[in-house]
């Protein structure tokens, strides 16, 4: 009988949030449906698109911004809390990669770039996967998080992706966003290292079996393909990438890692591809890095091969490529 009481508690306490957002709430009513209230409380995928879709077309960026606050919402979000409570910016990202699937089909990735660290996230269900307000809201959720754990205003290196991010959002973030077409965020691994005023071991070594409980309970078996992308990701910039080092770190043998890919109609070489392509495009628009250097990160020996493979992947040269990131930055900058 507790659990009624608990729901419409937590429903009120949501209403008043999105109420105090200024949402006309006679036109999103929909924000509290069951889908919804199990996204918070029973930790289960969003599986219908009118939620997204209402997002995009109703709320404006301020609105985005409020509801990017981890300071609004943690409560309702066990990831989140778990990832306040960590001892910094380094391990809350990990534990928020690790349980974000108990908010929505979402995998993060996360790659090693010298002294930065860059993420890259992946949405798993076609309802997320072309919507602004979700991107927006989970890449800002994160400086957020960075923010109010080490109780300063870090400021991310970059951040980009394919969508508008507004002059508001802009001054939130202290950067000018650029327009890419892949999105990723990135942070000085330094800024990372800050220890959090929010760290607690009590409150995650009292939530650590639940999350797991629960992740066990809902059975989630996200695509083989982005489970390869992600440890991609993180293994790419070690420059041990190949199928038995993916194998290895998921415990699994090569031949099966192999067959399970068969299945979904994919190999290995072609998620290899997708993920060095993602890197090189981001890489590529940071201009403190050479060719070789964005080469070598992205895990070829020879510049040479690397040339080619982004004129297959892309259909333009690097240098091509280069030149329109540019035209793109300085058209956003000058507000053309």
């Amino acid at each position: 009988m507790e659990e009624p009481a608990m729901n419409l508690k937590i429903t009120t306490e949501l209403k008043d949030f999105l109420l105090e957002l200024g949402y006309p709430f006679n036109s999103i009513s929909g924000l509290l449906d069951s889908s919804v209230m199990d996204k918070y409380l029973n930790a289960k995928w969003i599986k219908n698109s009118h939620v997204f879709e209402m997002l995009d077309k109703e709320a404006n960026d301020k609105q985005l911004l409020k509801c990017s606050d981890v300071g609004n919402f943690y409560q309702f979000v066990p990831p989140y809390f778990a990832a306040l409570s960590s001892k910094n910016g380094l391990q809350a990202i990990s534990r928020l990669a690790a349980y974000q699937q108990l908010i929505g089909p979402i995998e993060m990735g996360t790659f090693e770039e010298g002294e930065k660290l860059r993420i890259h996230i992946k949405y798993l269900d076609k309802y997320r996967k072309f919507s602004r307000f979700s991107l927006l809201v989970d890449q800002i959720s994160l400086v957020s998080l960075i923010r109010a754990g080490t109780n300063k205003c870090v400021i991310p290196v970059s951040i980009g992706s394919k969508y508008e991010y507004g002059s508001r959002i802009n001054k939130y973030l202290g950067i000018e966003a650029q327009n890419s077409l892949d999105n990723y965020l990135v942070f000085r691994k330094y800024d990372l290292e800050q220890s959090f005023v929010t760290k607690n071991d009590v409150m995650w070594n009292f939530m650590e079996p639940g999350l797991e409980k629960y992740i066990k309970e809902l059975n989630i078996n996200p695509p083989i393909s982005a489970v390869v992308q992600n440890t991609l990701f993180k293994l790419i910039a070690g420059g041990n990438f190949q199928v038995k080092d993916v194998a290895n770190k998921l415990g699994i043998s090569s031949r099966t890692l192999q067959r399970w890919l068969q299945n979904e109609g994919t190999t290995f070489k072609k998620q290899l591809s997708i993920v060095q392509k993602i890197l090189a495009q981001n890489l590529l628009q940071d201009r403190t890095l050479n060719t070789v250097e964005v080469s070598f990160l992205v895990g070829f020996n020879s510049v040479s091969s690397f040339y080619k493979a982004f004129k297959k992947w892309t259909g333009v040269t690097v240098k091509e490529y280069r030149l329109q990131a540019i035209l793109k930055t300085n058209s956003i900058n000058a507000g053309i």
